[in-house]
């Protein structure tokens, strides 16, 4: 297994957090976690690519519990050539959510993953993760999350940070870019309707 650091991603991150107090926002640390949300990711697998249509969705069932699901599709290149390969993931999950600061959250999250991918067949495994949204500015949130993901005895380590720029209260659009331990790559776009 590889190991990746990305230092200069990560710093900048906690920079923009740590030194976000000196700009001026309209928002507390009230972040919704009442959504749906649709995103494009392209992923770069060290070698093979891929590109994965993502579906996801929270709901908050009490002030620091809400509930995840998500349904991603798409096509791998086929390492032997050929055809693509056909990818579905769907998950399920709860997450845990809490204020640390008046701009800060704290977030962790457990789910149930299931994968299924032409030629290596459907496997069930888990993902456990934590992370940080922050207000940067007024309609600007930025986040960080480590996830560690074990399916069919494959795990993986992953080091994902995004922005997002809130149209309105309840459209927003969001970027991401994340790395893991086995050198998988991903940078992803996506819409949110929060309600």
């Amino acid at each position: 297994m590889k190991t990746k650091f990305i230092p200069s991603i990560s710093a900048a991150v906690l920079a923009g957090i740590a030194f976000s107090g000196l700009a001026t926002s309209v928002h507390a640390a009230d972040f919704s976690y009442n959504y749906v949300e649709g995103a494009y990711e392209s992923i770069d697998l060290d070698g093979p690519d891929a590109d994965v249509f993502r579906l996801s969705g929270s709901y908050e069932l009490t002030p620091v519990l809400n509930v995840i699901g998500e349904y991603a599709t798409g096509d791998v290149d086929n390492p032997a050539g050929g055809g693509d390969l056909d990818f579905e993931e769907t998950a399920i999950g709860l997450g845990y959510h809490t204020g640390i600061a008046p701009q800060t959250d704290v977030t962790a999250n457990v789910k149930l993953v299931n994968q299924d991918i032409d030629l290596a067949g459907d496997d069930t495994g888990y993902s456990v993760g934590v992370g940080v949204r922050h207000w940067l500015m007024d309609k600007v949130e930025v986040d960080a999350n480590i996830d560690y993901i074990d399916v069919d005895d494959n795990d993986d380590t992953r080091l994902k940070v995004g922005a997002r720029y809130y149209i309105n209260e309840a459209i927003s659009a969001g970027v991401g870019f994340s790395t893991s331990s086995e050198d998988v790559d991903v940078i992803s776009g996506n819409i949110r309707w929060n309600f």
